[in-house]
């Protein structure tokens, strides 16, 4: 049979001659080609819209590529110069670090009630002490050897001296002439001589008091307050407690912060170093403690990601290298790792250069861009790899070229969709979760722009070198044409994998049927578990794991659990005296309203006419004028002054006398000076503190009934909102309830769960749409966004397995998974789309194109991180945790699932301008009848089919890739010089270097071995011989 077909564009002709073999398909073939083999010279006319648009969009991209790749290499230290320069200027930005860390500006959700109320709260009753506490553990704090020992720790404070010479005395809140401190020894007045004579007896006589008042300040003590687990005996008495607390209250203001920040570190030292012998266990939790924790923990995780980083430089230098002197990438593998330090640092300068606030889950940053940055640089070495043999005796800057075209649709589809998912959760109303967002699309977007340009450069120089033969490790040392690389210098596990073993089985039914239905289950489990998860944040988990603070959390919830939040009802300023039987009204529902102990309330108002009504003194004469009594009171040194004023009686408001604001004032001071009255000083806002006219805010305070899920918390606050809100007030005037921190962890809990949704929902719609136009198939761009679907379900429910609630860091990282899981599917789907042959075939050829880029991009994302699952910041555990079940489920999906749906329900390949060198060569070959050699007048036109796993017989694997190798003329003494005439079967091991044959037209690939087939000139030999191969 006459075949007059050459057998690959672009390749040597063959000249007219006979079939010399034909091989006849083998049964793995015929049960490939159940379905329809795919055409791929279908002409555009004949395409649908979508498949116009599809040919227009891939042709675009890969032109544009092709042409930025070759704009590169022929300027590769220009471009590394400017990539350098503009990473440096931006990284200017990094001159205005400031990593906030209030919660109002971090998480509480933007356009928030709170956010008002918040600085109104700030404006009228601002924060103006430092709490400082102590909790102390001993087998029975209220023995006498453990008072006094936590007498000599009070000693010790007190002599505390800072650098500039202040002491205690200067930095404390007083109450009158003696600095506050709250504690167990306030029940001697911390009196030395006293404290050191207690006898048990006295001390349990003085703790079992029915009514306990401070000697020091005068007001009524709540040992539960005071002491953790206490016992009691039958009679209820006290008789022993595990721990006890100190508190400290120091001023609040700018001119002492310094010094206090230096006494808190004093305090700090002697707690967590010096301790007391004869106390168990101390623990301390200050103003400074959570800067303090943060700032250690950054820098701890600074060394695991330095650590992640050399894992991963060791990793991407094993994998895209060579085992030769020449072919190792050292310096590459390098270079593209300081491309990533350099999205970093551009990433950080950009975002803090312009204001964008900078928060504590921002610091998983990094470990992202490691992950995603690594991801990209294999897929681009792949395409190097993947490069034919005659393609790799094009000049270096055509070379780039085909890397650029090929790689550049893969990274732009994952990197524009990672910044996409990003964008959209850049659009979520709490602000730690959107600047999060904001920071690592800029990242991405840096790495993207980064592994275009300045890592191709690194390439090209790489490529230079290696053509000029130069040494890795020292580039000045030269090697000969003599030297010869060890024969496995060339070996690919990971492709040998996936072409020999993964591919085959993952191809058979059986094996599909289990995947499939495996994937289900798998999803509709993960779903169950993500329906059931937990809705809560609690600020206190992002303390370091191993800190004092953490230990601190640890002891105060076991000793002093909290008994229900702790909130303050504000009011305005108003007309209080038209307005009495109102606010009488709200409080009298705040204390029924079930959601409240009632026990807890506590309003001035009730107590100042409770006094009123009861115990009001009547010996100054009425007439006396709010002035004179507060100049009487001010002037006088003795603290019985009794004024006397008329009762209050109730006026309508437009009967009110002139003097009757007056009246009240005069009132409320003569009850805020007696004992009873004089805590009320910090329920109440007056315009002037000594000659006060009116109120500008007052307050109430309750507690809420105990919750113990969010939820609960949630419509507690809801309920109590709604009471007050529906409350209104004479000639105008407003209330709200505030509960800090409570409230704001509501707030930001109760619109997590709709933002988490959301965001995922935009950011799956966005994804869809982007991998549709840039993978331009609609149907593998809907399986591709099954996988990635399925992916984020699968690490959402696992996170209930992790002991994962849903909060804003959970969220963050959850949101990134959309962006991640991308990666490993959209590469298979486009790769898929660029071979031809049956589904089966196809989605073979996937699996060993672009398997092991998928896989070793996942895996160096996992080495990235691994070292976080002993990081002491639960944010970055939980960064492990969610970001190991992304690359498992991911890897899964993209090299599991998505083939095996791809080998069944499949679409067409690329137009096939698109389609890849091997699969045009497979489809000559096909076309020419399977035609391997052509001879004429004694001529031998050589194909080498590539790799090949042939048998005996002519019986050939349908595992195939056909690559076409010019010929190379046999010399005396090869092996092909010994073949006769008779029935020969030619065997050269392919899994071996034959030096005889390693010109420029030969090379080992790293998906199987070469084979070169040369023939001796006896005609009778072509019409008898037999084509064998080993397998590899």
């Amino acid at each position: 049979m006459s075949v007059n077909k050459p057998l690959m564009n672009g390749g040597h002709p063959h000249v007219n001659g006979d079939l010399q073999h034909h091989q006849p398909p083998t049964q793995q073939q015929n049960d490939d080609n159940d379905g329809d083999r795919t055409e791929t010279n279908k002409k555009c006319c004949n395409c649908s819209l979508l498949k116009k648009i599809s040919n227009g969009i891939v042709s675009g991209l890969e032109l544009a590529f092709y042409r930025l790749g070759k704009f590169v290499a022929r300027h590769p230290w220009k471009t590394i110069l400017i990539s350098v320069l503009v990473c440096v200027a931006a990284g200017v930005g990094l001159m205005k670090w400031h990593e906030e860390n209030e919660y109002v500006k971090v998480w509480l959700p933007r356009g928030s009630r709170m956010y008002d109320e918040y600085h109104w709260v700030k404006e009228h009753f601002p924060e103006s002490i430092r709490y400082e506490k102590v909790i102390v553990e001993d087998t029975n704090v209220l023995s006498v050897e453990s008072i006094n020992a936590m007498y000599d720790i009070y000693e010790k404070v007190t002599e505390f001296v800072v650098n500039d010479g202040l002491t205690i005395n200067e930095l404390c809140i007083k109450a009158g002439p003696i600095c506050r401190v709250n504690s167990i020894l306030e029940l001697w007045s911390y009196d030395k001589t006293t404290i050191r004579s207690l006898t048990q007896e006295q001390v349990f006589q003085t703790v079992n008091q029915k009514v306990i008042y401070s000697p020091l300040y005068r007001n009524r003590l709540d040992l539960d307050k005071l002491l953790g687990d206490v016992e009691r005996n039958n009679e209820s008495k006290i008789v022993s407690a595990r721990a006890t607390s100190f508190f400290w209250f120091l001023k609040r203001n700018e001119s002492t912060q310094d010094s206090a920040e230096a006494w808190e570190k004093m305090l700090i030292d002697l707690v967590n170093g010096e301790g007391h012998s004869n106390l168990d266990k101390m623990f301390i939790y200050t103003a400074r403690t959570f800067d303090d924790v943060i700032q250690t923990a950054a820098s701890n995780d600074v060394g695991l990601l330095t650590i992640g980083f050399a894992f991963v430089y060791l990793f991407f230098t094993f994998n895209i290298g060579k085992f030769s002197h020449i072919e190792q990438k050292i310096f590459l593998a390098a270079g593209g790792l300081l491309s990533i330090g350099m999205a970093i640092i551009f990433t950080y300068g950009v975002g803090l250069g312009t204001g964008i606030m900078f928060g504590p889950i921002h610091q998983i940053t990094p470990f992202m861009l490691l992950g995603i940055g690594v991801d990209d640089m294999f897929v681009i070495m792949e395409s190097l790899k993947q490069l034919s043999p005659k393609e790799r005796q094009l000049s270096v800057e055509e070379r780039i070229g085909l890397v650029m075209k090929h790689a550049g649709v893969s990274i732009t589809v994952t990197s524009v969709t990672d910044i996409v998912a990003f964008a959209i959760g850049a659009s979520t109303v709490i602000p730690s979760l959107s600047t999060f967002c904001i920071y690592a699309s800029i990242g991405v977007l840096a790495l993207y722009i980064l592994q275009s340009t300045y890592f191709v450069a690194i390439v090209t120089i790489d490529e230079s070198r290696i053509e000029q033969r130069r040494n890795a490790c020292l580039p000045c040392i030269t090697h000969d044409s003599t030297y010869k690389p060890w024969k496995f210098y060339n070996y690919s596990l990971q492709q040998i994998f996936m072409s020999k073993v993964w591919g085959p089985f993952l191809t058979k039914t059986p094996v599909k049927v289990i995947v499939i239905l495996f994937a289900m289950v798998l999803s509709g489990v993960n779903v169950w578990s993500f329906i059931h998860i937990k809705h809560d944040f609690d600020p206190s988990m992002y303390l370091p794991k191993d800190s004092y603070s953490q230990r601190y959390v640890t002891a105060d919830r076991r000793y002093f659990p909290d008994d229900g939040a702790f909130v303050q009802l504000y009011c305005g300023e108003m007309d209080y005296m038209s307005n009495f039987d109102t606010l009488m009204d709200l409080y009298s529902k705040v204390k029924t309203e079930p959601s409240v102990q009632s026990n807890t309330v506590d309003f001035w108002l009730a107590s100042f006419i409770r006094w009123k009504n009861t115990t009001m003194p009547s010996t100054i004469p009425s007439n006396t004028s709010l002035n004179e009594y507060l100049n009487e009171v001010n002037g006088s040194s003795s603290s019985s002054v009794s004024p006397n004023v008329s009762l209050i009686q109730p006026y309508p408001s437009e009967n009110l006398p002139v003097s009757s604001s007056e009246s009240l004032f005069l009132q409320l001071m003569q009850f805020m000076m007696t004992e009873e009255g004089r805590v009320y000083w910090r329920y109440l806002k007056f315009d002037d503190i000594k000659k006060p006219t009116k109120i500008e805010g007052s307050l109430l305070t309750f507690r809420h009934v105990k919750c113990l899920s969010a939820t609960c918390n949630i419509a507690a606050m809801d309920t109590m909102r709604d009471i007050v809100d529906h409350f209104s007030f004479i000639g105008g005037g407003t209330c709200f309830v505030y509960s800090s921190p409570q409230y704001m962890f509501n707030e930001t809990n109760k619109v997590l769960k709709l933002e988490l949704y959301r965001n995922l929902a935009l950011a799956a719609v966005c994804v869809f749409v982007v991998t549709l136009v840039l993978i331009a198939n609609f149907w593998t761009s809907v399986l591709v966004f099954i996988c990635v679907v399925f992916t984020v379900i699968d690490v959402a429910g696992t996170m209930q397995f992790w002991d994962i609630s849903v909060d804003t860091a959970s969220s963050v990282i959850l949101i990134l998974c959309f962006g991640l899981a991308v990666d490993y599917s959209a590469h298979v789907g486009h790769s898929f789309m660029t071979h031809t042959g049956t589904k089966n075939e196809r989605a073979r050829k996937t699996l060993v194109s672009i398997g092991p880029a998928v896989f070793s991009g996942g895996f160096s994302t996992f080495l990235a991180f691994l070292l976080l699952v002993n990081s002491i910041s639960y944010g970055f555990t939980l960064f492990f945790r969610i970001f190991t079940s992304v690359v498992i489920f991911g890897l899964f999906h993209g090299l599991v699932f998505l083939p095996v749906i791809l080998s069944l329900i499949g679409p067409s390949p690329y137009n096939t301008n698109f389609i890849s060198e091997n699969d045009k060569i497979e489809d000559k070959y096909n076309e020419a009848a399977e035609m391997i050699i052509n001879v004429k007048n004694g001529d031998v036109q050589m194909v080498e089919l590539h790799p090949v796993n042939a048998k005996l017989n002519g019986k050939v694997n349908s595992d195939n890739f056909w690559k076409e190798y010019d010929s190379v003329e046999p010399m005396n003494g090869d092996i092909c010089d010994t073949f006769n005439d008779n029935n020969t079967t030619i065997g050269l091991p392919l899994n071996e270097h034959n030096p005889r044959y390693s010109g420029s037209y030969y090379e080992q690939m790293s998906n199987g071995s070469l084979v070169q087939i040369p023939f001796p000139d006896s005609p009778s030999f072509y019409n008898n011989v037999k084509y064998s191969g080993e397998k590899i």
